[in-house]
């Protein structure tokens, strides 16, 4: 039996006490257990503290951080990964759980590669009432990628199936935690530090974790459109462009970044849901990310309500890509075979 390193799960909470136990008993029941179990509530508002309080009676493993106010994802995850007391660390989102093998499998990729500063896997799509929805599996070759080719991926997006990591606290500890002030790409923000500070990382496409996705029933991820292109920004602004001057390599990605990710959130300038203020700051931001002809171009026709034809483009465009991706990955598939 091989005998793998110790690690902990991290669980960042706020108001989810529906699932928080499942996330926590997913831990429990990996095939190599973990030493410590940790949760850090983010001072919710419903029973989350009654339940942690009375799992903490029964479960010697798991310790228990309550916030006194509310201090957002990034420094509740900041706080949760800053306490291990172990080599590696799962961040586990409470409305998410494990596959029993989760911890096993990743754990090997570390022991293959001491280089590795943190490892993910495919994940299984389930909505809120854990019906399984898609499969998501990255198109990209399973193992190790070293850190340069991990920050040339970068600057096309967060690469990975989700926020359900693996971290070498190591790695962690160097690019010091969760450094972003923005509650929105925390986790972005931290792989791309780890890819810049000279870490690989390691994917296994098998489904070994369930990913729940919110309706957006209230319209809350609108509302936090603000801090969606000020989080983006931050990982371009504070790890991608420095990481890339710092080796010298051309920053026509980094400015082809900045254009692509501001044309595609100009149509919030076109929502209801915002008075004309929130527009003018979302116009700031957008400017500040990039303030090309082109983006002001796309700003000005989607805050005139000629966007749609934008938006129509745009949905095109993401459509073909996805094909011409799935079926690049599949060609690679039968390459393997043969």
């Amino acid at each position: 039996m091989i005998d793998f390193p110790r690690y902990s799960v991290c669980i960042p909470t706020y108001n989810q006490s529906l699932y928080l136990e499942q996330a926590i008993s997913s831990a429990l029941n990996q095939t190599w257990p973990p030493h410590e179990i940790i949760v850090f509530n983010d001072c919710s508002t419903d029973n989350t503290k009654e339940l942690l309080d009375k799992l903490e009676r029964t479960l010697p493993c798991l310790r228990v951080f309550h916030q006194p106010v509310n201090v957002g994802i990034s420094k509740n995850v900041d706080g949760c990964l800053r306490v291990v007391s172990t080599e590696y660390a799962i961040r586990l989102d409470s409305d998410d759980y494990l596959q029993p093998k989760y911890a096993e499998l990743a754990l090997k990729q570390f022991m293959l590669n001491p280089n590795v500063g943190y490892v993910h896997t495919a994940v299984q799509e389930i909505n809120l009432h854990g019906v399984k929805l898609k499969k998501r599996i990255l198109s990209r070759a399973a193992g190790f990628q070293n850190d340069v080719d991990a920050l040339k991926a970068a600057v096309k997006g967060f690469k990975v199936a989700a926020n359900i990591l693996m971290f070498n606290v190591a790695a962690l500890r160097i690019v010091n935690y969760v450094r972003t002030k923005v509650d929105f790409a925390e986790d972005y923000y931290m792989v791309s530090a780890i890819s810049a500070a000279g870490f690989g990382n390691a994917y296994i496409p098998e489904i070994l974790a369930n990913y729940r996705v919110w309706n957006d029933e209230n319209g809350m991820r609108r509302k936090r459109k603000l801090d969606e292109i000020k989080g983006i920004r931050m990982v371009i602004e504070e790890v991608l462009e420095p990481a890339f001057k710092r080796r010298k390599w051309s920053l026509t990605p980094i400015e082809q970044m900045k254009v692509r990710y501001a044309k595609r959130n100009a149509d919030c300038l076109g929502w209801f849901n915002y008075s004309p203020a929130e527009k003018k700051e979302l116009w700031d931001e957008l400017m500040l990310l990039s303030s090309s002809t082109v983006v002001k171009l796309y700003a000005w026709l989607y805050q005139h309500n000629y966007g749609f034809l934008l938006t129509f483009l745009l949905k095109l465009e993401s459509q073909v890509r996805f094909i011409l991706k799935s079926f690049l990955f599949r060609i690679q598939q039968f390459k393997s075979v043969i």
